[in-house]
């Protein structure tokens, strides 16, 4: 498997926190099992790319701006492009990422590979114990990372404690998210009976409100007069993410009484290395979170065996499984007696030390998650649609009669999957689109048609359905009575219809010339495609710069007899799937390959009619009409061989022979040969 970890903090340049943490004992854990892992990370002075331990790490620097949105704007932008290069090499098949920052938010948009968003502790939850000024990013993070949980197709956890907060928070399903402990680090932690015990108190992690060191600080005033020969160290960074935005150990030092300063010893952040001396010698360690998920510092700390007091709003409830060691999260009178009870007990805590090895150990935890991942990578591949999935989809739509009587899959295709649903009252159609699916270009063209007295069938839902990153519409189902003769004036009421628009957003010029342009390194000596591939391009190459090209109207993309139906003796246009901003001539080349192209064969005499219909009501030059039939035979073929290349379909296959690339190989030839439109061309 290769699996990609996203986050700035990865040991030694950027080892802030937890996280940290956790994506080097994952990243060397997976590598150490045979699996391919990058990460990527911040760099603090420069980019770089190098191997270590295995794993395949990216530095991505970014100057530091006055703007703080510009900066992490400009370090997201870098992250999905680097996402982008390892996808489309086929270098990753999932992506995980902390809730915290929502790093891969920009990839989004161009993802094509399951995304994990692993719960630490998103900001909306974080501000909620750090009454402190974050930054003008604030909102723009709190956006990004809510965004980010609800597309992910899976979601973990550390403990039930943090699962319960977002859960009522984001108002994501309890059973959307996956429990999974994190991993403890066994090599640099472990008891050392050679460390004699001292009489040291000690604090690890930052010095902010949320880790409740102002609440230590209150009760440190009771345990000193208790004993007034302990001191208290405090290893962390100090910040400013307090009540009163100011120095943290400041903040202590007005707290405590002035007689018991000398009591406290501030170390400052140290290396995990350096810390396991620090956690034997202690004779109680006290970690007194306002609110945490699963510190990682309590792991390290039971390894030890030293004794701790914990927090009750946290993840160590779950790891402790003590409740003698539990205090009640910001009551710092009941945070001093546990205290004094564990300094009159000190006693090494075996039962600790034995959990970490066979609980919270590396080769289990990662295990289940890389079958967690196997899971996740074949349902996103898979992409059906389950009867839960189904019933969802209908909830958002705001149906009433949403209770599934039956469902069976119809026809689809590379672009979406396509599910008939029976209700008690209703029959609908839910698609799942298999690409970035673009709703509102859809809307658009319904309301032009609308006005234009063209029916068209579309979505019942007002706005796009998301569910796991996956994109849904539902329509009523109607019976289809398909067509094989139209009149002409129906295809003219199409094309002549004010489609024109003020954005000239032509993406599909720049698809097919992205296609061409990746076809030429995705080629394979003596394949069976080089060939055509060539002819194809060449055509394009000579095509793709015409004036006619980059107009700018709304097109169907795909209009034909199977996609118009009649229902109660009215015409129905459907299937809105392919609609894109092109020449207004985009449409009448897409029927004049599918109705009145057969089998590679132009029926020219019913071509003729309709032809010159459309030519007395429009002004443009033979040539034209022809270049644009050509630059969409040129899309369907750059498209199929493309997919073909990144073994998305199989041209032999017996599928795509009912609608083979020979055909349009065919056409194409004809269209460069005939003297249909000899005119002016």
């Amino acid at each position: 498997m290769k699996i990609c970890l996203v986050h700035e903090e990865y040991p030694e340049e950027t080892n802030f926190g937890g996280i940290a943490t956790y994506q080097k004992i994952c990243a060397e854990e997976y590598v150490k099992n045979g699996h391919t892992v990058y990460v990527i990370c911040k760099g603090l002075r420069k980019s770089r790319q190098y191997i270590e331990n295995g794993v395949n790490i990216f530095r991505i620097y970014v100057n530091k701006k006055e703007n703080q949105i510009n900066y992490y704007i400009a370090y997201r932008k870098k992250v999905c492009e680097l996402l982008q290069k390892l996808q489309e090499e086929q270098k990753i098949d999932i992506v995980e990422v902390p809730d915290w920052g929502a790093e891969t938010i920009f990839f989004e948009e161009f993802r094509k590979i399951p995304l994990v968003v692993r719960l630490h502790t998103p900001l909306k939850i974080w501000l909620k114990y750090n009454k402190n000024i974050f930054g003008e990013i604030t909102s723009l993070m709190l956006d990004w990372e809510e965004k980010m949980i609800k597309s992910a197709n899976l979601i973990t956890c550390c403990s039930s404690a943090l699962r319960a907060l977002v859960v009522e928070d984001f108002k994501v399903q309890k059973k959307q998210i996956i429990i999974t402990p994190n991993p403890a680090n066994i090599t640099n932690f472990y008891y050392d009976k050679k460390i004699k015990k001292e009489n040291i108190l000690l604090f690890v992690g930052s010095l902010e409100e949320r880790k409740g060191v102002c609440v230590l600080a209150r009760a440190l005033n009771m345990v000193f007069k208790k004993f007034p020969c302990y001191k208290i160290k405090f290893i962390g960074k100090d910040t400013e993410r307090n009540n009163l935005n100011m120095s943290t150990i400041q903040y202590i030092k007005k707290i405590v009484d002035h007689k018991y300063l000398k009591n406290l010893e501030f170390l400052g952040q140290l290396k995990n290395s350096e810390l396991n001396p620090h956690l034997n010698s202690a004779k109680c360690a006290i970690y007194p979170s306002l609110f945490d998920n699963f510190p990682y510092v309590v792991l390290e700390t039971m390894a030890t065996g030293t004794p701790i007091v914990g927090s009750s709003n946290s993840g160590m409830v779950e790891m402790l499984g003590d409740n003698s060691s539990l205090y009640k999260a910001g009551d710092y009178k009941d945070l001093a007696k546990k205290i004094i009870n564990k300094l009159h007990k000190a006693t090494i805590e075996i039962e600790n030390i034995r959990k970490v090895k066979q609980l919270y150990s590396p080769d289990n935890i990662c295990g289940a998650m890389v079958e967690i991942y196997r899971t996740t990578i074949n349902k996103y591949h898979d992409k059906s649609i389950d009867k839960e999935t189904l019933k969802e989809v209908l909830r958002l739509a705001l149906l009433k009669d949403s209770t599934i009587t039956s469902f069976k899959k119809e026809n689809e295709g590379v672009a979406n999957k396509v599910v008939r649903v029976e209700t008690l009252d209703n029959s609908y159609i839910v698609k799942k689109y298999l690409y970035k699916y673009d709703f509102n270009l859809s809307n658009a063209l319904y309301k032009i048609y609308e006005n234009n007295n063209i029916k068209a069938v579309r979505p019942i839902n007002e706005q796009p359905i998301v569910i796991a990153n996956n994109v849904y519409n539902v329509f009523r189902y109607l019976k289809k009575q398909k067509l094989k003769t139209l009149c002409n004036d129906y295809f003219l009421n199409l094309i002549l219809a004010e489609r024109k628009v003020s954005k000239n957003d032509n993406k599909i010029l720049q698809k097919c010339e992205n296609f061409s342009n990746k076809i030429i390194n995705l080629q394979r000596n003596k394949n069976f495609l080089k060939k055509d591939s060539k002819f194809v391009q060449d055509i394009f190459d000579c095509i793709k710069k015409e004036k006619i090209l980059n107009e700018a109207y709304l097109n169907h993309g795909d209009i034909s007899f199977s996609n118009i139906i009649k229902y109660n003796n009215n015409l129905f246009l459907i299937d809105f799937d392919e609609t894109l901003i092109s020449s207004r001539l985009y449409d009448f080349a897409v029927i004049t390959i599918k109705i009145f192209s057969r089998r590679g064969r132009l029926n020219k005499k019913s071509f003729k009619q309709f032809f010159d219909l459309l030519k007395a009501n429009l002004t443009y030059t033979n040539k034209e009409y022809l270049n644009v039939i050509k630059f969409y035979l040129c899309k369907i073929l750059l498209e199929k061989f493309y997919l073909h290349y990144t073994n998305k379909i199989n041209l032999k296959s017996r599928t795509q022979k009912k609608d083979y690339y020979k055909r349009y190989i065919k056409l194409l030839k004809y269209f460069m040969n005939s003297n249909i439109f000899s005119e002016d061309k």
